[in-house]
């Protein structure tokens, strides 16, 4: 299968592929006469795992590491460790994110929701906070 196929296949983009190979997270596709690169099912594997383990928010080294102790004969605490490290970083997002709703939330209750713009309380707050005074949303 030519590379343009596998991209459409799997909906990776063609650069992405490269990448993969260039960076040895692939084995090296078959060259036709015409030196297209042939990929292979194995090679279909090989994308379709990195694929999956971008899509969970595991880094390129990680992948690297997963597909090197995937042929390894040792037990399971260093990919546990990798999916408990991403793990502990969604956890990590998810109270950011929370406390970025509740500053989101105190801004938009400043809102009068008539009136000019420039007398809006969105506004108004976020000019105090460049101003270098207290901001609803940091109350």
């Amino acid at each position: 299968m030519l590379r343009n196929e596998v991209s459409k296949k799997l909906g990776i983009d063609i650069e992405t592929i490269r990448f993969y190979e260039k960076e040895n997270l692939i084995s090296k596709p078959e060259r036709l006469e015409n030196g297209y690169r042939s990929y292979s099912k194995e090679n279909l594997v090989e994308l379709k795992f990195i694929q999956h383990c971008r899509s969970l928010g595991v880094s390129i080294e990680e992948v690297r590491t997963l597909k090197d102790i995937q042929n390894l004969s040792t037990d399971c605490s260093q990919a546990n460790l990798i999916i408990e490290k991403n793990l502990d970083l969604i956890e990590q997002k998810i109270e950011d994110l929370k406390n970025l709703r509740v500053q989101l939330k105190s801004l938009s209750e400043s809102c009068f929701k008539t009136g000019a713009a420039k007398d809006c309380g969105i506004v108004k707050s976020l000019a105090q906070a460049a101003q270098g005074e207290d901001c609803v949303c940091h109350s």
